[in-house]
């Protein structure tokens, strides 16, 4: 084998080339934080009210928040659970300034008061042993109950004791994501973390549950939230932004204009309060940012060759909108869309 792709009269495989940004994609500044500890494994971003920016670490015990305006990083260190790998998930700062930590690893909530540096722990109960991967894509409410959807069900529990307030079912065993709607009205779930091929929405007052499929053809929804108008936005391990049309009761696949899967893949699509809807590219180097209402993409290339981007954050108090994520590979990064 090595002989015949590297000996001699080897060839090299066909390489397709594609075009450099031009226009609106070059309008762009990209910058790029290197934070003080190496092989983190950096996994979720968070903004806070004073303008911070949070992130988690899939693999060590240690979370922590930078300022933007200064770039001082401060850490804080979790309590270690006998037996269990340590490592984060997601993260929600409340309205109080409180910071949610998922451990997927150890089944826990944390529950960090940044003031202080307390950190308090909820035992999630879970059919799944340690060390393999249980709570983590939780989501608050208005009211900061927590919402997650696993073991065939949507759960609503009590952030301070885990007990289970309400539940109802679900169409798959798991929901990779759940997102509540800006309004407070609907809970959204995507599809289950390998692959799958549901949607799932549920009306909280009623209990009216919109269960889609997109039968043999694997989407794959992995994560995302609400944009404005009530859809939800999934990135798409088949390489597609998928939008679960609330008004029409639809799957909608929308296709970008970069290389095609399995080349390029997506984690995540999140939109942002004008209704824009900013993805990473996971196998590939480029945030995407799309436009719905008038189907318009753009592809900011980004200073690496590869933006592995988990969960993306906007601050759209900046015209146009910041956007900020955490790269897997130890980065924090904003990007900066000049128009």
């Amino acid at each position: 084998f090595l002989t015949r792709v590297r000996g001699p009269g080897a060839q090299d495989a066909p390489l397709r080339v594609f075009p450099r940004p031009r226009g609106q994609a070059t309008r762009v500044v990209v910058t790029e934080y290197e934070l003080p500890q190496q092989l983190l494994a950096l996994h979720d971003a968070a903004l806070d009210g004073q303008g911070n920016v949070w992130f988690t670490s899939h693999k060590t015990r240690y979370v922590g928040k930078m300022d933007p305006r200064t770039g001082i990083f401060t850490e804080y260190t979790l309590p270690l659970t006998p037996g269990a790998m340590p490592g984060t998930h997601h993260q929600v700062v409340d309205s109080h300034g409180i910071v949610w930590i998922s451990e997927n690893w150890a089944h826990q909530l944390n529950r960090l008061d940044p003031k202080t540096g307390e950190v308090k722990q909820v035992r999630i109960a879970s059919q799944t042993p340690i060390n393999a991967p249980s709570f983590g894509n939780f989501t608050l409410d208005a009211e900061g109950n927590v919402w997650d959807g696993r073991a065939g069900r949507i759960v609503k529990m009590d952030p301070n004791t885990g007990e289970v307030l309400k539940q109802w079912p679900l169409q798959a065993n798991s929901t990779y994501d759940n997102t509540i709607s800006y309004d407070g009205r609907y809970w959204g779930g995507s599809g289950p973390a390998n692959w799958g091929n549901t949607v799932e929405m549920l009306e909280i007052e009623t209990g009216k549950i919109l269960n889609l499929n997109s039968g043999a053809h694997m989407m794959t929804a992995k994560r995302g939230g609400f944009d404005p108008f009530g859809n939800t936005w999934w990135g798409g391990a088949d390489g597609a932004l998928i939008e679960l049309n609330a008004k029409a009761g639809r799957i909608e696949e929308h296709w970008p204009p970069i290389a095609p899967h399995p080349y390029t893949d997506f984690y995540e699509a999140m939109p942002d309060k004008n209704g824009e809807i900013w993805a990473g590219v996971l196998h590939g180097r480029q945030l995407l940012r799309y436009t719905p209402k008038t189907d318009h993409w753009v592809a900011y290339q980004m200073p690496e060759p590869y933006s592995y981007d988990r969960r993306t954050v906007i601050d759209t108090s900046t015209k146009p909108a910041t956007v900020w994520y955490v790269d897997y590979n130890n980065d924090l990064v904003r990007i900066q869309p000049l128009d």
